[in-house]
């Protein structure tokens, strides 16, 4: 299941009817006002009318329990992420899981609704009795109370930050699952079959998600602070590019602002706002590629004596902080496309790379601070390029700003 946009706030509507729309939705309250009087009543059966010792009660209650962990694991890999060519089998599958991929903190989707959930129980305890005979009555309460823990942890790891340090991997493995790749990490409840089948996200893997979001650079006393004002600090420094390159500039941008890394990026991919907070922006085209969190972003500047138009092609890629939506890192180099070709009288920019990194500020909203570097133009001196360079960057990232803040 791939989106082109994971939205972070609203639902996905699955009936045209509101009725059946309804029957979609629920609160974890009534489904566990469901199925505890089960739990306990059977519980209670097995013990004193089928007879059963408290001992193998309590033992195949637990059996049940971690039975439910591995059925969880393969019905979220292989039923949930069904891959099909035939239309009616994905909307299946989307109405089952891809719509919470799409909208992952819709809270009233995280259990399963009440009509599909006890038909899914009932055909279940079938096919225990079928097999486990009157033990079905031991061994159905566990496997319930395991997607109970399962659906409780699912709401919490949605809905909150984890309350203990030892719940951070299981926490970091689900949001990995959702925005990093969701070919791995299918555990919920436990990660012990994402270990054992090998798609458990590695300790790297977490590494390159999590630990930019509070990384500078490393030598920012380099910097030197060229222009601010009150909400926006400048600053700049030059780079060795080889011996036959001379030197890149590269320019660093600081300011707080209410908002959150998912409206950073709306704002990035809107072609209408984009020839507004860039400065002499003609065009500003986005084409979104095949994963939801990259897109290439073409520019064509009307850039006047003595620069000339320029234009630039390039490649953004989001990594979203797993759960905290004022917290992530946007990073942008020089790409090609077909569609968007070197044209003879427009100077392509190239060399370009850099990155929007956003820390959260706590009620203070959110630092953004964005960095770029690109190959300057040998032709145009310093004194003539610097202070149009500093008025433009200043000036966009102002308005950026400005536009950000109002949204």
């Amino acid at each position: 299941m791939k989106f082109e946009k994971i939205h972070n706030q609203g639902q996905a509507q699955l009936f045209r009817s509101r009725y059946l729309e309804m029957l979609t939705k629920t609160h974890p309250a009534v489904i566990f006002g469901m199925y505890l009087p089960v739990i306990g009543y059977m519980l209670y059966y097995s013990y004193t009318v089928l007879g059963y010792s408290f001992l193998r009660t309590t033992m195949t209650y637990l059996v049940a329990m971690f039975s439910w962990t591995l059925f969880e694991y393969i019905i979220h890999r292989y039923i949930f992420h069904l891959i099909s060519d035939k239309p009616v089998v994905r909307r299946v599958v989307y109405t089952l899981h891809g719509n919470h991929h799409e909208y992952p903190r819709d809270k009233q989707r995280l259990f399963m609704p009440p009509v599909p959930s006890v038909i899914i129980a009932s055909f279940l305890f079938t096919v225990f009795y079928l097999f486990l005979k009157k033990n079905a009555f031991m061994f159905f309460p566990g496997f319930v109370s395991g997607y109970l823990l399962y659906g409780s942890m699912h709401y919490a790891i949605h809905a909150w930050a984890p309350p203990f340090k030892w719940l951070k991997s299981l926490w970091r493995n689900h949001h990995l699952h959702h925005y990093k790749n969701d070919e791995l990490g299918f555990g919920v409840s436990s990660t012990l079959w994402d270990r054992v089948f090998r798609t458990m996200f590695s300790i790297c893997a977490g590494l390159l998600l999590v630990q930019p979001l509070s990384a500078h650079q490393s030598a920012d006393s380099d910097y030197k602070l060229v222009k601010r004002d009150k909400s926006i600090a400048l600053y700049e420094r030059w780079l060795p590019a080889g011996e036959s390159e001379g030197s890149v500039r590269e320019i660093k941008a600081v300011f707080a602002v209410k908002s959150d890394v998912q409206a950073v990026a709306r704002l990035l991919t809107d072609q209408q706002q984009g020839v507004v907070w860039n400065v002499r922006a003609r065009t500003y085209r986005v084409l979104p590629m095949v994963e939801s969190r990259e897109w290439i972003t073409y520019l064509k500047y009307n850039i006047p004596w003595p620069f000339g138009d320029q234009d630039c092609c390039l490649l953004f890629h989001l990594k979203a902080h797993p759960y905290n939506e004022r917290s992530g890192e946007i990073s942008f180099e020089s790409t090609l496309s077909n569609r968007f070709p070197v044209t003879g009288d427009v100077t392509r920019i190239t060399g370009t790379r850099g990155r929007w990194l956003m820390e959260d500020l706590g009620d203070n909203g959110m630092q953004i601070t964005y960095t770029i570097t690109t190959n300057r133009s040998t032709r145009i001196p310093r004194w003539v390029s610097d202070p149009i360079v500093r008025n433009n960057m200043f000036e966009t990232m102002s308005t950026f700003r400005s536009i950000l803040e109002k949204r």
